[in-house]
């Protein structure tokens, strides 16, 4: 047993991924580590790390595949991918310090948007001295899974009153929780509006004009789940008309977005490049390591992906 080992290929296209190969390459249980795209032969791959989609044909070359992990927390760009064979074990990265950097990221926002700092900025280029006020805020989190519930708890420790969305009962110290049929009391007194949702059937486009009507007039959004929850063309309609006083966003259904998309230039809009939180191969290595020994080992994978749920 000590001497087997599984051959891996990272297809991450966005990041470098040398860190990651440097790291695996450590493993005892590891054995070449490849970086698409390559013209290595992949025919002993047994281990596939993703980010990104996959470029057509890519499965084609692993015939000895058994096991398909992202390198994120995000898995509806493996679920959705028509090439990986049903059968295959999806995981899925669960790493406290990806739920720290979220929440960090999450808290600087709702902060950034309750103390009014693209004003202040305003104001200094202007030279502008103006004391403006601030008031308590109702902060709502769609999506109360790992993410999700840590960012909610955080948030009640720092004293804002939080609710949280989802498809079943969560119980969380300080936060109420709604279900999916409540959705419209859940959002009528939010200012601020979290997603975290994953991406499902019932969640893709989900915050369209409908949903941002039955949010608080003049409510706050930030989207750092994913791009395809928005409908785009429906957010600067809601921004001007003063349903929704602006949003900060993270993820885009394309990226990186493009030159001259409405977003980059609305005053209301704050833009990130998909860096709310990011897996650090430091991080994520004992997980990779464990699952990597259980898969030699023939037994179940941690943090397996159950296809019907999307999550």
């Amino acid at each position: 047993m000590g001497e087997q080992k599984i051959d891996i290929l990272i297809s991450a296209k966005v990041w470098d991924p040398q860190e990651w190969v440097d790291r695996l390459s450590q493993f005892e249980q590891v054995g070449q580590v490849h970086v698409w795209p390559t013209e290595a032969d992949l025919s002993q791959v047994k281990a596939l790390f993703v980010w990104r989609p996959l470029d057509a044909g890519l499965m084609d070359r692993l015939p000895q595949l058994e096991w398909v992990s992202s390198l994120g927390a995000g898995v509806d760009h493996l679920i959705d991918d028509p090439q990986i064979p049903a059968q295959l074990p999806l995981t899925r990265v669960v790493d406290p310090f990806l739920s720290r950097d979220m929440t960090n990221y999450v808290v600087m926002g709702v902060m950034m948007h309750q103390r009014k700092m693209s004003q202040h900025l305003a104001n200094q280029q202007k030279q502008h001295w103006h004391r403006s006020s601030y008031q308590p805020l109702k902060i709502g989190i769609l999506g109360l899974g790992v993410l999700g519930a840590h960012c909610a708890a955080q948030l009640v420790q720092l004293g804002f009153d939080v609710s949280g969305l989802s498809q079943s009962p969560k119980s969380i110290k300080g936060v109420a929780s709604f279900l999916s049929h409540q959705r419209a009391d859940f959002l009528a007194d939010r200012d601020v509006l979290v997603n975290l949702l994953p991406v499902t059937a019932q969640t893709e486009s989900i915050l369209d004009q409908s949903f941002f009507a039955q949010m608080k007039k003049g409510a706050y959004l930030i989207n750092v789940a994913r791009g395809s929850h928005l409908v785009e063309e429906d957010l600067i309609p809601a921004i001007d008309s003063g349903q929704l006083s602006g949003a900060l966003l993270d993820v885009f259904r394309q990226e990186p977005l493009p030159q001259g998309h409405p977003f980059w230039k609305h005053p209301q809009i704050l833009i990130t490049p998909h860096v709310a939180s990011v897996s650090i191969a430091d991080s994520v290595m004992n997980l990779i390591q464990e699952n990597i020994k259980r898969l030699l080992a023939g037994q179940p994978l941690l943090h397996q992906v159950n296809r019907d749920l999307g999550y």
